[in-house]
């Protein structure tokens, strides 16, 4: 009797061992799980996070001059156009300041989203060049003013950054900055006609005589090229030495 009743107990602990044992090995292999889980998701995070970081520093050196280059160009025609409300007494003047300042102004915003999508850090105010040249046009009143802000904003700083954004164009290894340079050129070219025909307005003759550093068959200078493109000379380097953002 006693010898049956020890054979069930034994049965009982074993099957209870059994039961508990299969309970702690599965917790012991979800929890294994989760750490797997845990440690995979982690390790997925940073190296996105790797990623993204990778991705800004692979902008070409070259490239991220470009982008500073085109957003001192733009800061400085914002700049100048907001001069020119303030001091301009010209109407078309005008007009055409405040069409450079929400051209501009739009540009330096797609440029800003691009550089950070790329980790690169762009400048937010104008080259020494252009704080020296609105430094002395402060000083300037009426109709000297307006031939002034027409000739440097309107037409020379168009045309560098024309030659600018065509360069972008040529050299840029970043396929986004190329695709921008593209489509903000076509801006630039529209604003520089624009520039003449304010210009020619105010009596400054014919602006697109003095812009250029190309002569045609008959000697007489043009401001475009064939295909429409500008043939003038760019500022240093051609780059942002326009005073304004196309």
């Amino acid at each position: 009797m006693n010898k049956d009743m020890n054979i069930k107990r034994m049965a009982v602990c074993a099957a209870l061992a059994m039961v508990f044992g299969g309970a702690v090995a599965q917790n012991t292999g979800t929890t294994g799980t989760a750490a797997t889980n845990r440690d995979t998701t982690a390790n997925s995070t940073t190296a996105a996070s790797s990623t993204r970081t990778g991705a800004s520093g692979k902008v070409a050196s070259a490239d991220q001059k470009m982008m500073r280059d085109i957003a001192h160009a733009n800061i400085s025609e914002i700049a100048a156009g907001k001069l020119a409300l303030e001091k301009s007494q010209s109407d078309d003047v005008k007009s055409f300041a405040q069409k450079m300042i929400d051209d501009h102004t739009k540009a330096q915003q797609e440029l800003q989203t691009l550089a950070d999508g790329k980790g690169v850090k762009l400048p937010t105010e104008p080259d020494a060049k252009h704080k020296a040249m609105a430094k002395m046009m402060s000083g300037l009143k009426g109709d000297a003013f307006d031939k002034r802000y027409l000739k440097q904003g309107g037409l020379n700083d168009h045309e560098n950054t024309h030659k600018l954004l065509e360069r972008v164009q040529a050299k840029a290894k970043d396929a986004d900055l190329q695709a921008y340079a593209a489509k903000t050129i076509t801006a630039v070219d529209q604003h520089l006609s624009l520039a003449e025909e304010t210009a020619g307005k105010h009596g400054m003759g014919n602006p697109k005589g003095n812009m250029t550093g190309a002569a045609t068959d008959n000697g007489t200078m043009n401001s475009r090229g064939a295909g429409g493109t500008m043939s003038g000379s760019s500022g240093s380097g051609g780059t942002g030495s326009s005073g304004t953002a196309r």
